[in-house]
């Protein structure tokens, strides 16, 4: 099994306590968050994490979350997942907020509006900065994958076809 290394759990912590608390994350928060030497299997199943399944062991956890919040949302989580049937485990970002609604025209529409889109550049800045990082994530992953498969598929067609690009870019 692929465990994130405590050099990875770090770094992808500062980086998201950078993006979401400008690098200064509240008191409140210090609990849940690694120390210096930090043991993967004891961060992923500790008390700090949300572990789905509840209570699970290392071998059937498939993801960790840790509410870390941000400076205007205090749900957003960094979530530590496996996708099925893998040995690994990916960084994300769970903006937290999909259930959130508020009908157009509503009081609340433009704040919630504002709160997403707000939401959405701090993940979005996080995952960058974590790509750009090497660190393992959902993201690079899933690319990843893709191109993977584009190349199987363009080696037994023999070639790429019209809608499939050579760069693998977009999902």
């Amino acid at each position: 099994m692929q465990l994130p290394t405590p050099e990875q759990i770090l770094l992808a912590v500062k980086i998201y306590l950078q993006h979401a608390w400008d690098g200064r994350a509240p008191e409140s928060l210090q609990p849940l968050l690694p120390g210096p030497g930090v043991d993967p299997v004891a961060w992923l199943t500790g008390p700090a994490a949300e572990c789905d399944p509840p209570d699970a062991t290392l071998e059937s956890l498939r993801s960790a979350a840790f509410r870390l919040g941000n400076f205007a949302y205090p749900h957003m989580k960094l979530r530590v997942s496996r996708p099925p049937n893998r040995p690994v485990f990916l960084f994300s970002v769970d903006a937290h907020d999909a259930i959130l609604q508020a009908r157009p025209g509503t009081p609340d529409y433009a704040m919630l509006q504002e709160l997403k889109a707000n939401n959405a550049k701090i993940v979005e800045a996080i995952h960058s900065d974590w790509d750009a990082a090497g660190l393992p994530t959902e993201r690079s992953y899933l690319r990843r994958i893709v191109k993977e498969t584009r190349s199987r598929r363009d080696a037994v067609e023999g070639g790429p076809s019209a809608d499939s690009p050579r760069d693998g870019g977009g999902c």
